[in-house]
């Protein structure tokens, strides 16, 4: 069956909707935050923390109520009060209700014009800043943002949209080592009037624009070493005392990886990479230039070379090329997994390109059929919801499927611009599909819309003939489903009995029922479809 033109349109105008889908946050178009700064001070004797977060905001439309993000005071005694907001030496008119500050602005403020905020509060984090003890029962702070809970312990405009500079200046006993996102500014030790023990103040400063998402600390009783340059860039680890010999060589490789993805991709945004052993509540998370991992990925056995080539990857898409909105997080999740296998293709033994897919492609399928939802699905509320197959495994299907689909050199050049246009800012996976357009000079909305907003693959049903009187060879194909078929190009493999003769062809497939019948010039024995995993389909052979 052919598709309608009236059905054409609808589909083109469905996947501009929704590869352009707003995640309904209430973004204020009229502000951007520019900078912030949070003062913090941390004790051993109390998990409360003191805080005032600094922010330059530059207003470009008149707004007379400013909204941030803040978690308010729960029923468990958790979460933070607010004592003050200021403009300069003025106090502002504020209210905190529903996890959110608004704050009066007034009315002189000009516009454009840029402002500063300071708003000093104090509480218990319920999420967020992880306080807790590590394997060794030592006391640790750690900075755990992901989706959307910096907004636990940080003021700010907690959503990727916004992305802005950080300066971290953190007073806490000086037994702890602080780490944090960009470089060190600043340290130096502190000793308070009536001392109960000396104090050490960190300053961590981040000069690239980051989501709230990737801001954080670490402080826990760390050993480090920068390990390596890659390009310049220095390498560096960062883990309990107690773990150093072990995890200085578990996390050993992180400046080649670093290097291979500038090779690959472009250049690193940001001013060092420290790999640092955390109490995350995942396996790894990509802070920018602080990516932390889950305590035990330290044991000296030198396994880490996967877990690191994904939150690395994440430097260069999910931290510098930032989802617009939470729906399009395939672009931070789906990129590092497939660069992932890229890499692991590449330097890893025994890793190949296709068997990492088709572990992959058996995952897309077991998840379908236990939700089937598209990979931009725009019903999800909950955030982490998105850490789902689709995100990771189905995205990163949807990169290689393009990759087949414009040739190795365009689909590298294509992800090289889009890095390039996109770095340290934002983007929807239109603006991808648009990149990927001028690159290559094809149309792809149709690729994109059928991979991403429709749930599922093609499930295929076919059988194959030899005519030997004519000497070719016809593959009946049907695509089963109630929906739109699947627009694909189909690798067919041919072989005679002993292998000796081979035919490959790629027919395309944009019909729900398909035969083709081309010539062959010896007795076939074995049709194979997709023989180097370059498809995410199902499949059944009917046996005639």
């Amino acid at each position: 069956m052919k598709i309608s033109v009236l059905t054409g349109i609808l589909i083109a105008l469905s996947a501009f909707t929704a590869l352009d889908a707003s995640d309904g946050y209430p973004v204020d178009k009229g502000i951007n935050v520019l900078h912030y700064t949070f003062t913090i001070n941390l004790e051993d004797t109390t998990d409360r923390i003191d805080v005032v977060s600094e922010l330059t905001i530059l207003m470009t439309l008149k707004t007379r109520i400013l909204g941030l993000d803040l978690t308010g005071l729960n029923d468990k005694g958790k979460g933070m009060i607010i004592s003050d907001v200021l403009l300069r030496d003025q106090k502002l008119p504020f209210s905190h209700l529903n996890n959110r500050i608004s704050i009066t602005l007034p009315d002189s403020l000009s516009v454009p014009g840029e402002f500063k905020i300071r708003i000093h509060y104090s509480g218990i984090p319920a999420d967020g800043l992880i306080i807790s003890k590590n394997k060794f029962g030592d006391r640790t702070f750690f900075g755990d943002n992901w989706p959307d809970r910096a907004r636990n312990w940080l003021a700010c405009v907690d959503h990727p949209s916004d992305k802005a500079t950080v300066e971290f200046i953190v007073k806490a006993p000086g037994h702890y080592k602080v780490v944090g996102v960009g470089y060190l500014a600043g340290e130096y030790a502190f000793e308070p009037l009536n001392p109960v023990g000396k104090y050490r103040v960190t300053r961590w400063r981040e000069d690239v624009d980051i989501p709230t998402k990737v801001m954080v600390i670490g402080l826990a009783d760390f050993a480090w070493e920068t390990s390596g340059f890659s390009k310049g860039v220095p390498v560096q680890t960062w883990v309990y005392s107690e773990d150093r010999l072990e995890g200085f060589t578990d996390y050993q490789p992180g400046a080649d990886i670093l290097t291979f993805f500038q090779d690959l991709i472009g250049p690193y945004s940001y001013e060092k990479l420290a790999n640092v052993q955390s109490k995350t509540i995942y396996g790894g998370m990509e802070n920018s230039s602080c990516i932390f991992y889950y305590e035990g990925s330290v044991n000296g056995k030198s396994k880490m070379h996967s877990l690191l080539a994904h939150e690395i990857a994440h430097q260069w898409f999910g931290d510098a090329v930032t989802e617009k909105d939470w729906h399009h997080v395939w672009i931070s999740e789906g990129f590092a997994t497939y660069l992932e296998a890229v890499y692991a293709d590449s330097l890893i033994p025994g890793r190949s390109l296709a068997k990492s897919m088709e572990e992959m492609r058996e995952q897309v399928i077991i998840s379908y059929k236990r939700d089937p939802k598209p990979v931009i699905d725009t019903t999800i509320t909950n955030y982490m919801e998105l850490l789902s197959t689709n995100s990771y495994q189905k995205g990163a299907w949807v990169l290689h499927m393009l990759r087949q689909e414009l040739g190795e050199d365009t689909f590298w050049k294509g992800i090289r611009q889009f890095y390039m246009e996109y770095q340290n800012k934002n983007a929807l996976s239109s603006d991808f599909c648009r990149v990927m357009e001028e690159v290559s000079g094809l149309p792809l909305r149709k690729f994109f819309h059928q991979w991403l907003e429709v749930a599922g693959q093609p499930d295929l049903s076919w059988s194959w003939d030899y005519d030997a009187k004519n000497n070719s060879i016809t593959i009946d194909l049907t695509q089963n489903g109630s929906g739109e078929p699947f627009a694909f190009k189909l690798p067919v493999r041919i072989t005679n009995e002993t292998g000796s003769a081979v035919m490959n062809t790629t027919p395309p497939v944009t019909e729900r029922q398909t035969r083709i019948t081309f010539p062959v010039d010896f007795k076939p024995s074995a049709v194979v479809l997709d023989p180097e995993v370059t498809l995410l389909f199902t499949q059944s052979l009917v046996v005639r």
